[in-house]
């Protein structure tokens, strides 16, 4: 038999997990770009995208990162530009980059 203690613990763990699951914002229908982290640097600099870490020039998902800075990055795909902060969720831009992925390096620096 439970004890008034451990039945007034148990409502709360519940209410709480209830209310956590109820307020959350819904996660994005979009399973990829999003940022991470940033590796900043004055000469070199990083982005860690869905895992990869990635630098200026190269691509991700068909997407080129065209500029890092401290808490965001810029990004280009078919002429179209747009930045996105660290830990900021992946918006419309992503979704006709849907090469899962896929990471190619340029040599052109």
């Amino acid at each position: 038999m439970l004890t008034l203690v451990q039945l007034a613990t148990m409502t709360v763990v519940f209410a709480g997990v209830f209310i956590y699951n109820t307020l959350r914002p819904a996660k994005s229908h979009i399973a990829f770009g999003r940022v991470d982290g940033v590796i900043y640097g004055l000469e070199d600099s990083s982005v860690l995208i869905d895992g990869q870490i990635i630098k200026e020039g190269e691509k991700i998902y068909g997407v080129t990162v065209t500029k890092i800075y401290r808490n965001k990055v810029e990004f280009e795909k078919d002429g179209k530009r747009w930045e996105q902060r660290v830990q900021e969720q992946p918006g419309r831009d992503w979704e006709e980059a849907n090469q899962p992925y896929e990471h190619t390096e340029t040599t052109n620096r």
